[in-house]
C-alpha cells in the first residue's frame, strides 16, 4: 500500500549559504512518498544553480521560479502546485530531522488529526545567542503529546504563552482545513495564516508532540533579526486589521478572550517596532491606524490610556494640565 503523500514547499530567495543542508535534510528524509516543491523567489545569488543540481538527481523535486514578491506569494504558488493531501512549509535556511515526516504521519494515525503540531531546535549562526528569548521552539508541556480541538489548542497556547505561529512547525491535512492561504505582499505573515487555519476550522482536530523536529537557524538580516522598518509595522498592523475581520473578534466568549489578547500583543509588538524604527516621532499615519485598531479590541482601559500615550505622546501634553486641574477641584471640594 503506497502511503499518502506529503508536500513540502520551500520558498528560496538568496540562501546560497544554507540551501543546500536544507534540501539534504528533505531528501534524506525516511518517508518514501514526498514531494518536493521549490520556489524560486527571484533570487540574485547562486540558489538557482543549487536547486537545478539537487532536481537533477531527484525526480520528485519540482522548481518553479518567479519574479520577487516575498514569502506570501512563494507559498502561495507551491500551494497551487502541491498534489500532496498532507503540507509541510520549510524555510530555506533551516533543516528538519530525518524522520519529521514520518513521526508525524505516525501522529496523524494515532490521533486521527487534521494538523500535528511539533517543536523546533534554535540556534545561532552569525549572531549573538543573546537574542535567544526572543525566539521560541518550544511548546508548553501540558501542550505536549496530547490531542485537542482547534479552539482548544489555540486557547490553551494563548494562555500559557506558548503560541507560536510558525507554520512549519505543523504539518496540516490540506483538503480538512480549507483553502486558506498567504495575505500577499507582508511580513509577519505567518501570524495571519496559523491564526486562520485554527480559528476558521474550530472542529478540526489537533494534535501536539514533544520531538523537537525542525531546526531553525537564527541568523543575521533575517525578517527576525533586521532591524525594524516601516514594512514589518504594516504587515502586523495588516495582521491585526485582518483578524478584527473574523466574528470570533466579537464574541464574548474564550475564544473571543483570547483572541483579542493576541491582536493586543501584536499591536504592541508593531508599537516598539514603530519606537525602534522612528523613536517617538513615528509617522501620524501609522499612529492613526494604530490607534484606530486599538479601540477595536476589549483592552481594558488602564492597558487603553499606557498605549495610546505610548502612540500619540502628544496626549501626554493635554492629559497631564487637566490632571492637575482636576486634581485642584478635588482639593477644593473636599
Amino acid at each position: 500500500m503506497t502511503p499518502e503523500k506529503v508536500s513540502i514547499i520551500i520558498p528560496v530567495y538568496n540562501v546560497e549559504l544554507y540551501l543546500a543542508e536544507c534540501l539534504s535534510s528533505v531528501i534524506s528524509q525516511d518517508y518514501d512518498n514526498i514531494e518536493i516543491i521549490a520556489i524560486d523567489d527571484g533570487s540574485t545569488d547562486a540558489s538557482p544553480s543549487i536547486l537545478e543540481e539537487f532536481r537533477a538527481n531527484h525526480k520528485n523535486m519540482t522548481i518553479q521560479s518567479i519574479k520577487n514578491q516575498g514569502p506570501s506569494i512563494a507559498r502561495n504558488t507551491g500551494l497551487e502546485m502541491a498534489s500532496g493531501e498532507y503540507i509541510l512549509f520549510l524555510d530555506s535556511d533551516d533543516f528538519i530531522e530525518k524522520h519529521t515526516i514520518s513521526t508525524c504521519m505516525k501522529s496523524f494515525r494515532q490521533y486521527q488529526a487534521d494538523i500535528v503540531f511539533f517543536s523546533a531546535k534554535i540556534f545561532y549562526d552569525g549572531v549573538e545567542e543573546s537574542l535567544g528569548k526572543r525566539f521560541r521552539g518550544d511548546r508548553a508541556l501540558s501542550l505536549q503529546n496530547n490531542s485537542f480541538s482547534a479552539q482548544s489548542f489555540f486557547n490553551q497556547s494563548i494562555k500559557l504563552g506558548s503560541y507560536l505561529v510558525s507554520p512549519c512547525l505543523y504539518i496540516y491535512k490540506r483538503h480538512s482545513l480549507g483553502n486558506i492561504k498567504f495575505y500577499p505582499g507582508i511580513l509577519h505573515e505567518d501570524n495571519l495564516f496559523t491564526t486562520r487555519l485554527l480559528l476558521e476550522n474550530r472542529h478540526a482536530k489537533m494534535a501536539c508532540i514533544s520531538d523537537q523536529l525542525y531546526n531553525r537557524r537564527v541568523r543575521p538580516d533575517s525578517t527576525m533579526t533586521q532591524k525594524k522598518q516601516e514594512k514589518h509595522i504594516n504587515g502586523l498592523l495588516i495582521v491585526a486589521e485582518e483578524l478584527l475581520k473574523l466574528d470570533l473578534a466579537k464574541e464574548n466568549s474564550e475564544t473571543g478572550a483570547a483572541l483579542n489578547q493576541f491582536i493586543q500583543t501584536t499591536l504592541i509588538i508593531a508599537l516598539d517596532a514603530c519606537r525602534q524604527a522612528y523613536g517617538n516621532s513615528f509617522p501620524y499615519h501609522t499612529r492613526k491606524k494604530l490607534t484606530i485598531l486599538l479601540t477595536q479590541t476589549r483592552f481594558k482601559r488602564k492597558k487603553v490610556r499606557t498605549i495610546a500615550l505610548s502612540a500619540i505622546p502628544e496626549l501626554r501634553i493635554i492629559t497631564q494640565p487637566m490632571k492637575k486641574v482636576l486634581q485642584s477641584l478635588k482639593a477644593i471640594n473636599t
